[in-house]
């Protein structure tokens, strides 16, 4: 896998990978950016939600599981110093439908955990991940 990241204006960048679409970066202005894209740590962040989210969604389709919605909500804890790495890292997966079954969200959820999902398992490594669930019946 490759990527290329390309500075625009001062911390703003753009970056993309073999897929070939474009993300716009930035970082806070006070360290010179012009808060113009997302911030690395959030793209961190919201590719465990899509990595997860992914995961999920195929295992519950695979088990017959008709979804309306769903999301995945992503909080994190950093370090207090440098390098501020994420320390606690909590996931809210919300499903959305009728009568969507608890055992294979059950299943579902810990099948990404410990099994699929590339970016919990590196993050795991420097970061304690818990996670809960809610079923929005429709």
């Amino acid at each position: 896998m490759k990527a290329e990241i390309i500075m625009v204006d001062g911390l703003s960048m753009v970056g993309r990978a073999e897929s070939n679409h474009w993300v716009p970066m930035d970082g806070d202005e006070k360290y010179g950016g012009h808060e113009a894209g997302v911030k690395p740590m959030e793209m961190v962040l919201i590719a465990l939600g899509a990595c997860t989210g992914m995961d999920v969604i195929s295992i519950l389709r695979k088990m017959q599981v008709r979804l309306r919605k769903f999301k995945v909500e992503v909080e994190a804890e950093r370090a207090k110093e440098h390098p501020k790495v994420f320390t606690k890292v909590h996931m809210k997966y919300v499903f959305g439908g009728e009568n969507i079954p608890r055992d294979k969200v059950e299943r579902a959820i810990e099948l990404s955990q410990t099994k699929y999902c590339s970016v919990s398992a590196m993050l795991r490594k420097v970061a304690e991940i818990t996670y809960e669930y809610e079923i929005v019946d429709e």
